[in-house]
């Protein structure tokens, strides 16, 4: 009798769900191996890699096989339009993350600061990227998005032909902003 009670103490209902949910992690790694092997990522030198230099503007044009595309007036509209619904949507989603951490009510203290400075950093990105947002159009863009991170800024504006002048107008605006290294920013230009 006594060691049925002991057998029970070592194994209970807890270890057991422990178990289940270790061998299901398990095999949710390994579906995830499976799957990303056969998806091999394809990565090419830039054709000029020598002749970059530090802080150099770059234009990133959407091109298909060396042809600019002109998406039309209408469609970059709906473009600009869907875009900032994705991008409301994805920071919509990051403070319901971040509010049910917060809310949870088995958080430590620090743990409470931490995600406290992470609802005041993407509170700051979105008010820094509507202020770019803003700006840009003040000066003569169409239509412009800003997604800011801790160390990468991309701008995409909507133009029918965007010079060096402006790129350097676009990046001066950016970074009266914000502080971020030349290479991080990206300038799309959308015609």
């Amino acid at each position: 009798m006594k060691f049925k009670k002991r057998l029970n103490l070592i194994i209970g209902r807890k270890q057991i769900i422990i178990a289940g949910l270790a061998v299901l992690l398990g095999a949710a790694v390994y579906v995830n191996y499976l799957y990303s092997s056969s998806q091999q990522v394809k990565t090419s030198e830039p054709e000029n890699a020598q002749t970059a230099t530090y802080g150099e503007i770059r234009f990133v044009d959407a091109a298909a096989d060396g042809k600019n595309v002109d998406i039309g007036s209408s469609s970059s509209d709906e473009y600009f339009a869907q875009a900032r619904l994705d991008k409301q949507k994805s920071r919509d989603e990051s403070i319901e993350v971040l509010q049910s951490f917060w809310y949870g009510g088995d958080s430590t203290p620090d743990e409470l600061a931490v995600i406290s400075d992470d609802v005041l950093a993407v509170s700051s990105y979105i008010e820094k990227e509507t202020r770019v947002e803003n700006l840009l159009k003040a000066q003569g863009f169409s239509d412009a998005l800003c997604y800011l991170t801790s160390n990468t800024a991309n701008i995409v504006v909507k133009t029918q032909g965007l010079d060096t002048a402006q790129a350097a107008q676009i990046k001066s605006t950016l970074l009266g902003e914000i502080a971020v290294p030349a290479e991080n920013i990206t300038i799309v230009e959308i015609k």
